[in-house]
């Protein structure tokens, strides 16, 4: 019996993952030969790279407990007079690993020691926490599009990206959802303080990035900002039912570890090179009879870490470290050949003195003017045209591909010191300035973003049983978007404020001819510049002690940033929606906007406390509390948002508050228990069973539409008119901003005066199995629930022209199976593959003139299989021949397989009171055939309805402004299939010098993946796949997307 109790108590005892910070825990029991506990007994835990030692001390009940080590591979010596010392070399720490060792001492000298084999067992016995660990020997060998690795964050299983309709500007917005949590509800960390300080991709007034909810990223929309892959160690995504250590986001939590310095100077010089030469065209190119365009990258660099020495002043070896990282980009990125849509030449030729350069802004048509059927009532039909008529629309279409550049430079310094036995600190700095363009027809957006972080960090062994870690970041986040017209396409860049009327006093200013016509689609040019900025300072503490068996953690975390919004100071939009209002310069209406310039400040504090309790020797149970407070931000220098207050139910009650009122009140009872449970079913060393279970509640901070109070009143005033010509006159200008009433001209957001925080519960039950040392197989069910999440709503109110509403009172809900096989690198064997099967459901609109419906939600994918392998082949035979063919030889592979995301259609084109357009819904027909096949439709699909099938549509206009009653996201757009491979060789120039050699194709099947997708039941190209994956995605350039055309990469890397 004693024998057992010794077995499952080897593999049971461990403390809690670290959460907050990316260090590691060792931890376990000693006992003596008889089975008895062996109290005071001396812990030595060497990093074996470094030369650092931390020591402990076993507990009254035989127990030791070290949670302040940092990844890496350890030696553990434990030893007391009169018992042999037991150590165990080559143990494997991982960020945030929890490992077991225990020992048994046998009777005999100290002096007389065993050595036995380390540990490092892919099996969590401790807490119910899902997640995924990826390190460093994974990150070198994985063939990484752009080199960054969002690729391996949708390796974990129940991550997706974003949805390929959702087409975005690059970094507006979140990139992944994690187990049905909004794609703006992820946490990420470097070296334990907040890595979202995304200033926000600067078009407009992106609320998420602005608010702190989006990780910082390039202009490519690549990591680099976080940390380049080349100073990356390793980094875990928990993505379940994590401890109370984690919080203020309940999706993923990414926590990075950058490397460190060690005793051997050791580094890398580097060069990844691409030409279209060796690449494939994108399909779209080749369906519209589009050459190739070029593609050059040159991504090149180098690191370089040891021991700091100052002649024979200071040796710093076992005590002193530097670890340096620099990686430059250079880069010309193409964009394939789309349909978009310009005025027709006969229209530029027939319209007025006034339009006729404004419409020469636009590039010249590739094709003829569209016909359109039109309709009674409209100056579509001419008079005595029967409905059906085709006539011209006066929009032609424009079909071109292109090239832009963009580059990176990302530089790291890291120093790490151990200042006594018991303490240790580390501080880095960052910094990325990076550049990209994009353009919108004839408009060059040129973006660039610059982050710079610093971090300091020190560690304590206080005693034997209490540590603790402090974190300090500062960070600093800007972007700026200058878009000008130039002479693509035979566009003629014309001053586009003076043709609108503005005056050239206006400092920042966005005139847009907006030209929509019902049949075709929607166009449009315009030049702007602005900039946003983001601030952030994050100090963390955890406090760890160990009383018999219980672990405790207990911890703060205060944030605080501030986000500086320039908008442009005075748009103006000129709306046309038939080929008659462009001949004859009479708009629809126009919308006028003055801004002005605000600076929200936030303030956001948690506290937590963890508890791991070690029940029995096979059973854990981990408990925690965290408590969040995220208030409404704050304006600099008393500049705040006004609130709204008044009565829901009758909106005439709703009128602005006096200034200083806080857009909610604080909620100071945002308290989120968390409990786990993990039972070793079987214990056999290398055959572990492990079933876990767990769930919690995790807040989100609500604060991804908290900046808009700061483009509402008192920032911002809108002018509309209707049936009026472009250029504005004088007395059209004639507004300012003001907060004073009336507000009948204004745009107001409101948020109720109790607003409450949204929150998730999410609950899991897991089977972990080993399949030996080095590999395990779990087998997961995740689900949540979605509490209070924040919906936008459109109020009808006489007070205002527009009132924004944002209540938080909808749900989500997710359910799902997954499979993860992992194993560690053994014999040069390295892999990940996960699958999912999940269903995911939500609110959402066309509009928030609409109610929200339930329904599938956007990122809803049913099937998710993601897989990587990694084999180094050498050391596989004796043979000297079939040896020296093998070695130095790599195969890297990567898999990505998924169903498809769900679309959105929409209906009727509408305004509402500002003028601003907006869709209705469409109806449905179910009993006609949902989809259209063939080769005359791109990807072999279409929906059924509008151009497609005019006659028996399953989808058809609702009348009037009625939302329609199609459920909501019923069709669903294209899967994807694509495998990325890497072939490597390593030659050994001298000893500790060794040229390395690679090449990879990213889908090198060249297998066509298929993305956005038409969803405008009135637009000429309506249910028709008009991009591919790589082109819809907006969170990253085109080309390190996946779903683009084959693409191949070489690179030299030396290593020293």
């Amino acid at each position: 019996m004693c024998a057992i109790f010794l077995s499952v108590a080897a593999i049971c005892f461990t403390t809690s993952v670290i959460a907050q910070s990316t260090t590691a825990t060792i931890s376990g029991l000693v006992l003596d030969s008889a089975g008895k506990v062996i109290t005071d007994a001396d812990v030595a835990i060497l990093n074996e790279a470094t030369g650092l030692q931390y020591n402990s001390k076993t507990n009254n009940v035989g127990l030791y407990a070290v949670s302040i080590l940092p990844p890496g591979q350890y030696r553990v010596q434990v030893s007391k007079n009169g018992y042999k010392t037991i150590i165990k070399s080559d143990t494997t720490l991982n960020v945030q690993s929890a490992v077991a060792l225990n020992f048994t001492l046998p009777v005999g000298a100290a002096s007389e020691s065993i050595t036995v084999e380390g540990e490092s067992s892919l099996i969590n016995t401790t807490d119910a926490s899902v997640s995924t660990v990826v390190d460093h020997a994974f990150v070198e060998n994985m063939p990484l599009n752009g080199r960054s690795f969002q690729d391996l964050i949708a390796m974990t299983p129940g991550v997706t990206t974003q949805s390929s309709q959702q087409t975005a500007a690059i970094g507006e917005q979140g990139d992944f959802s994690v187990n049905g949590q909004r794609t703006e509800s992820n946490a990420y960390s470097v070296d334990g303080v907040s890595g979202n300080i995304n200033a926000g991709y600067p078009n407009g007034y992106p609320q998420a990035a602005t608010g702190g909810t989006v990780a910082a990223g390039t202009a490519l929309g690549t990591t680099q900002s976080l940390i380049s892959v080349d100073a990356l160690q390793e980094f875990r995504i928990s993505s379940s039912s994590y401890s109370a250590e984690f919080g203020r986001s309940p999706g993923g939590q990414i926590s990075l570890s950058t490397r460190s310095g060690t005793n051997i100077l050791h580094g890398t010089i580097f060069d990844y090179l691409r030409n279209d030469i060796f690449d494939a065209n994108d399909w779209f190119n080749n369906h519209n009879g589009a050459p190739k365009t070029a593609i050059r990258q040159n991504d090149f660099g180098g690191t370089v870490g040891g021991p700091i020495r100052i002649g024979k002043l200071y040796d710093g070896r076992d005590k002193s470290f530097f670890f340096v990282s620099y990686e430059g980009l250079r880069l010309v990125v193409p964009t394939a050949a789309t349909t978009q849509y310009v005025p027709s030449l006969a229209v530029r030729a027939g319209t007025t003195d006034t339009l006729k350069p404004i419409f020469s802004a636009f590039p010249l048509p590739t094709g003829p003017e569209i016909q359109i059927p039109c309709s009674t009532g409209t100056n579509n039909c001419p008079n005595g045209q029967p409905t059906g008529t085709l006539v011209p629309s006066g929009l032609s279409s424009f079909v071109k591909n292109y090239s832009l550049p963009g580059d990176i430079d990302s530089t790291s310094v890291r120093l790490d010191h151990r200042i006594s036995s018991k303490h240790s600190a580390f501080f880095r700095v960052g910094y990325t300035p990076t550049t990209a363009s994009s353009r919108t027809l004839s408009s060059l957006a040129k973006q660039s973003f610059k982050t710079t972080t610093y971090t300091f960090g020190v560690t304590s062994q206080l005693t034997n049983n209490i540590s603790n870690e402090f974190r300090y970041g500062y960070a600093e986040s800007k972007s700026d978007n200058n878009v000008s017209l130039d002479t693509f396409g035979g566009a003629v860049p014309i001053d586009m404020a003076a043709a609108f009327g503005i005056p050239a006093s206006y400092p920042s200013t966005q005139p847009e001819p907006y030209l929509t016509v019902s049949g075709v689609g929607t166009t449009y040019v315009y030049p702007y510049h602005v900039n946003n900025q983001l601030a952030q300072t994050n100090v963390t503490d955890t406090f760890a002690l160990t009383r018999g068996h219980h672990s405790f953690r207990l911890g703060i975390d205060y944030r605080h940033f501030d986000s500086p919004l320039n908008p442009p100071l005075f748009t103006g939009f000129g709306f046309f929606y038939t080929r008659q209002e462009m001949l004859s310069n009479i708009t629809d209406s126009i919308q006028l906007t003055k801004r002005i310039g605000s600076d929200p400040i936030f303030n956001q504090f948690s506290a937590f406390v963890q508890d791991e309790w070690k029940v029995l020797p096979a059973l854990t149970v981990s408990m925690g509390v965290r408590w969040d407070i995220s208030p409404p931000p704050k304006g600099s220098n008393g500049n705040d948002a006004y609130a709204l207050r008044g009565n829901l139910s009758d909106p005439s009650s709703i009128t602005v508050a006096p200034k200083g009122t806080p857009p909610w009140n604080t909620a100071y009872f945002n308290f989120a228990p968390r409990l786990g449970v993990a039972w070793v079913v079987h214990p056999s060393s290398g055959w572990e069973t492990v079933v876990r279970g767990g769930g919690g509640v995790f807040f989100d901070t609500g604060s991804q539409n908290a900046t808009l109070g700061y483009t509402g009143i008192g920032f911002q005033s809108t002018k509309t008119a209707s049936s009026t010509p472009l250029p504005f006159t004088p007395a059209q200008l004639d507004f300012s901003v003001s907060a004073s009433a009336p507000y009948t001209s204004d745009v107001a957001y409101g948020f109720p005066q109790h607003l409450q925080s949204p929150y998730t519960l999410e609950w899991n039950a897991a089977v972990q199995q080993s399949l030996g040392k080095s590999q395990a197989l779990t087998l997961t069910y995740i689900g949540s629930n979605g509490r209070r999440l924040q919906q936008a709503q459109i109020i009808r109110n006489p007070n205002f022209e527009l009132l924004y509403y944002f209540p938080s009172g909808v749900t989500s809900n997710y359910n799902a199976l997954q499979a993860t096989l992992q194993r560690s690198i053994v014999r040069g064997l390295q892999g990940l593959a996960s699958y999912t099967w999940s269903h995911s459901f939500d609110y959402g609109s066309t509009s928030a003139s609409y109610p929200a419906t339930y329904g599938n939600s956007d990122f809803d994918i049913r099937s998710n299989f993601q897989a990587g392998l990694s084999w180094t082949l050498s050391g596989y035979t004796n043979n000297e021949v079939v040896k020296s063919l093998l070695n130095g030889w790599g195969l890297d592979g990567r898999v990505n397989a998924r169903t498809a995301f769900p679309i959105t259609l929409t209906g009727n084109s509408l305004f509402d009171a500002s003028g601003s357009l907006y869709y209705s819904g469409v109806n449905y027909d179910s009993s006609r055939p949902t989809y259209l096949y063939g080769s005359r439709y791109p990807g072999g699909k279409a929906i059924n309805g509008g151009v497609n099938n005019p006659n028996t549509p399953a989808f058809y206009l609702p009348t009037g402004t009625s939302a329609g009653n199609a459920p909501r996201n019923l069709v669903r757009a294209f899967g994807a299939l694509q495998i990325n491979t890497a072939v490597r060789r390593e030659f050994r120039l001298y000893e500790g010098l060794n040229l390395q050699f690679r090449a990879e194709a990213f889908n090198v099947l060249n297998h066509p993946v298929f993305g956005y997708v038409d969803p405008t039941l009135t637009d000429a190209l309506f249910g028709k796949t008009t991009k591919t994956l790589s082109q819809s995605l907006g969170a990253s350039s085109a080309l390190y997307q996946q779903g683009g055309p084959r693409s191949m990469q070489f690179a030299l890397k030396l290593l020293f």
